[in-house]
């Protein structure tokens, strides 16, 4: 039997309209079945399977963990680009064993008996692997779970009896049962959950969020009573008076990829805290802090694990918003040790140690390290005073000094081994990602931030920015690209080129030009879509399909007869508000437009259901339809 409960919702900035849905193609076929437990023969190891002794830290997530074997450190590496989990020796640099898993992989953890956890994104399963992955025991796939859309991140219970699971776009919450995989609850969230820890006595989960300005705290005790609670702060608060005078912005979370946990009792949340701007005046850019300010700044609140609170005095960023060392570039991974929380930097290619006992930990940096291009996970290696680095785009597998936490930190990287391909983008497509992701890149941006910046994974930051334009809000670029010319809100660029042209002069870059911006266009254009899953009511969808193609509906005269295929001219849907230079909006491609709120180029919708029924008569007829009708075109859209 499943209990179900609500999260109790932690503020961390102003407030952003969030909201998440499976992407599906709607189909004659029936519904699917509930999530079940596949035992997998599999092949048996082909040796006695040896010691396993994972390494303090390897019950939270990441795409790295850490354990002996054999007498040996072994990292149990995530590899999302080729679908494998790849078993290194960290002394020696050589790969000893891997398994394909036919998906992508997300998180990993190990129980204590040495058994892998791995969370597969495109197939949406847990999968329970065992065998160790020497080359005498070879991993192998033992259970797998059906899960909602799109698992990432993991977390082990202290005791190991429960499994956390967090669904990116599946807006979930899942509670397992760690040794079986049986669900014990299912909790629905915002969008892009990621991160999450869980408290030292294994009744509530902490889960941070890509987009949105809050941290959900899960209660995994059946029964747990339902609680709410929002903690909104002043600018006062938030950004010190001395450093903005009246300057008064609004204020929004973004890049809220992982947590990290501290045996005192402490969660730290880093993620970015971004300066959009007033929508309602022009800017000359995209938001931003004003002149010398940065529109985007590194923020790492604190949360008491006990009271389930922020620490208020975590939420200031007494360094204002001018540009400073201890920022970290599109915040990806972070753990806590002796030495403090590390943090890895996916835009400039870095890992930093910051204070973990200061009252505001982004404010003191402890250590710096560069590392290969792509550092998306890292774990701990205390007993020898080291951190080994996944770096994605790389390839490779970097070892640096870290101390034992009594001294200050060598800033070098001890060593550094790049692995093996077994699938490899062309070079275009790989420069391209980097740039992508390059922060501090003069030709894109003048205040440092990256295309990945109000784009994580080629989605969207759910974020509406001021421009010279009006108000806009971030479209999602993974899968909307194909047949949606021309581009921006208003139509204004006839194709992608022309479009980045116009992004970078807003951004205030130089402009990126010749190869490069040809390998930057490349890999946008292979930005990996969320997985496909089917409606939890086909039927509904189906019905709601037929409404959206009917000619009283007029859905489908704009935006296709699959929604993907947008008419490629402007409309004056009477939207127009303060700040809007032109009256007419380019129609959109409706591609994954159920995981991609808020709606209009504003945002002034929070979800489907409000845009249906509050834009009648402006952009297709909805008024006519019953509640029942509403919710099946709802469903199909957010099928597409």
């Amino acid at each position: 039997m499943l209990h179900r409960s609500r999260s109790l919702v932690i503020t961390l900035g102003c407030a952003a309209v969030t909201a998440a849905c499976a992407h599906s193609v709607p189909s004659a076929r029936t519904a699917p079945p509930e999530p079940r437990t596949v035992h997998v023969p599999g092949r048996a190891p082909s040796g006695p399977a040896p010691v396993v002794r994972p390494f303090a830290g390897a019950r939270d997530g990441a795409s790295i963990l850490l354990a002996e074997v054999d007498g040996k450190t072994l990292a149990y590496v995530a590899d999302e680009d080729d679908g494998f989990v790849r078993v290194i020796d960290v002394d020696d640099g050589q790969e000893i064993s891997n398994l394909r898993l036919g998906s992508t992989p997300g998180q990993l953890v190990m129980r204590g008996d040495g058994k892998l956890l791995a969370a597969l994104r495109d197939a949406s399963q847990i999968v329970l692997l065992g065998g160790g992955g020497t080359p005498s025991s070879k991993l192998v796939v033992e259970r797998r779970v059906d899960v909602p859309t799109e698992p990432v991140g993991l977390a082990l219970s202290p005791d190991e009896a429960t499994l956390v699971v967090t669904s990116a776009w599946g807006k979930a919450v899942s509670v397992l049962d760690a040794r079986t995989l049986e669900k014990r609850a299912e909790h629905t969230v915002a969008r892009e959950p990621r991160g999450v820890v869980v408290s030292a006595d294994g009744k509530r989960a902490f889960v941070s969020h890509v987009v949105g300005n809050h941290v959900d705290v899960i209660g995994l005790e059946p029964g747990a009573p339902s609680k709410s609670k929002s903690l909104v702060t002043d600018g006062t608060e938030l950004v010190s008076a001395r450093h903005m005078g009246t300057f008064d912005q609004k204020r929004a979370s973004c890049q809220g990829f992982a947590l990290a946990r501290a045996e005192s009792g402490r969660v730290f949340a880093p993620h970015v805290l971004a300066f959009t701007g007033e929508p309602a005046e022009t800017s000359d850019g995209y938001g931003g802090g004003g002149e010398g300010r940065e529109a985007e700044v590194f923020h790492v609140p604190v949360i008491d694990e006990d009271a389930a609170k922020i620490v208020p005095t975590s939420l200031r960023l007494s360094g204002g918003l001018e540009g400073t060392t201890t920022r970290c570039a599109l915040p990806r991974a972070a753990t806590v040790g002796k030495a403090g929380l590390f943090v890895t930097c996916l835009g400039d290619d870095s890992v930093i140690l910051y204070d973990a006992n200061a009252v505001n930990p982004h404010e003191v940096q402890l250590g710096r390290w560069a590392v290969p291009s792509g550092p998306i996970g890292l774990a701990l290696d205390e007993a020898r005073g080291r951190a080994i680095v996944w770096s994605q785009f790389a390839h490779a597998i970097t070892t640096v000094a870290i101390g034992d936490g009594s001294d200050t930190p060598r800033p070098f990287a001890l060593s550094s081994v790049t692995l093996s391909r077994d699938t490899r983008a062309s070079a275009k497509v790989e420069r391209g990602r980097e740039l992508f992701h390059a922060t501090g890149e003069s030709r894109i941006s003048g205040d440092g931030r990256a295309c990945a910046s109000c784009h994580p994974d080629g989605r969207d930051d759910a974020l509406v920015w001021s421009s010279p334009n009006g108000p806009r809000q971030t479209p999602m670029l993974a899968g909307r690209l194909s047949g949606a010319a021309p581009y921006g809100w208003n139509g204004d660029a006839k194709d992608v080129s022309t479009h980045l042209v116009q992004t970078f002069k807003r951004l205030g870059g130089k402009g990126l030009t010749g190869d490069d911006k040809e390998a930057l266009m490349a890999y946008v254009a292979t930005l990996r879509t969320p997985p496909q899953s089917k409606p939890k009511d086909a039927a509904a969808a189906l019905r709601g399909m037929a409404i959206f193609q009917s000619p009283v509906a007029e859905c489908s005269s704009c935006h296709g007869e699959q929604g993907d295929l947008p008419d490629g001219a402007s409309h004056d849907v009477k939207s127009r508000v303060a700040g809007d230079t032109k009256a007419k909006f380019d129609t959109p491609s409706l591609r994954f437009v159920g995981g991609s709120a808020p709606y209009f180029h504003d945002g002034r919708y929070k979800d489907l259901r409000t845009l249906l029924t509050k834009s009648d008569g402006k952009m297709g007829h909805t008024k006519h339809l019953s509640p029942a009708e509403l919710s099946d075109l709802e469903a199909y859209l957010e099928s597409l």
